[in-house]
Parts: structure tokens; C-alpha cells; sequence
């Protein structure tokens, strides 16, 4: 059988495009790392949100990197306000500052972990 050059390559280019992509990065939930003073956002240049930050600027941040928004939230004793998203991440915020965090599965680890103020909510049943 004769194959030309050219015919090899048109071969190759046309075969290249069947392999699956590689992402570059993990997928976005997983670039929030939970951190004592906060969250730190991996691949972002060292960008963070600390704790004291405005609550809709911090929910519209998670937001964007779950791509989906919190699916419930409750309010503590306290009278602290609970978002919780999919992904196993809780937020605390007290008088519309971000004061505290809860992870846990599916993305993070059992049993659950926190920091900051939790105001009374329940770090054990995170997610």
C-alpha cells in the first residue's frame, strides 16, 4: 500500500482531535482551601477571602467558583447566618461579615473541620 506524507499527516491531525482534553487546573470547587484566616483561592495569584469581608461579595466569590448558589443556610442562636453549598462548604457570617467556616465531604475531609467563629453551628454534620 502506498502512503504519501501528506496522507500520514492528515491522518495524525485528524486522529489528534479523538483523545480527551486535559484539564489544566482542578475543577473550581476544589481550588478553595479552607485556611485559619479565611479561604485562600489556588491558581489565583495569592488572592484570599478573609474573614470581616462583606457577605454578598463573599457568596457572590464562592459562587462563581462552585458555579452553582448556596443550597440552604439557616440562622444561629446566636443570630449568625449560615450559607452551605454542594460541595461540602458551610459559611458563618455574623451582622453581614464573613466570620467562620465549616468543610467537609464530598470535596474536603470527614469528620468536618472549621475556623473562625462557627456561632454555635454544628461542625460535626458539616455538608
Amino acid at each position: 500500500m502506498f502512503t504519501s506524507p501528506r496522507v500520514a499527516i492528515m491522518v495524525a491531525i485528524a486522529l489528534s482531535g479523538c483523545a480527551p482534553a486535559v484539564p489544566d487546573s482542578p475543577s473550581l470547587p476544589q481550588r478553595i482551601i479552607p485556611a485559619n484566616g479565611g479561604l485562600k483561592i489556588t491558581n489565583s495569584g495569592g488572592q484570599e477571602i478573609s474573614f470581616g469581608r462583606v457577605q454578598p461579595g463573599v457568596v457572590n466569590a464562592i459562587n462563581k467558583l462552585v458555579g452553582a448558589p448556596p443550597v440552604n443556610g439557616g440562622i444561629s442562636a446566636q443570630g449568625c447566618d449560615l450559607r452551605k453549598w454542594k460541595n461540602g462548604l458551610e459559611l458563618v457570617f455574623d451582622q453581614g461579615r464573613f466570620v467562620g467556616w465549616i468543610v467537609g465531604p464530598p470535596i474536603w475531609q470527614t469528620p468536618s473541620t472549621a475556623a473562625g467563629n462557627t456561632c454555635g453551628f454544628d461542625t460535626h454534620n458539616a455538608g
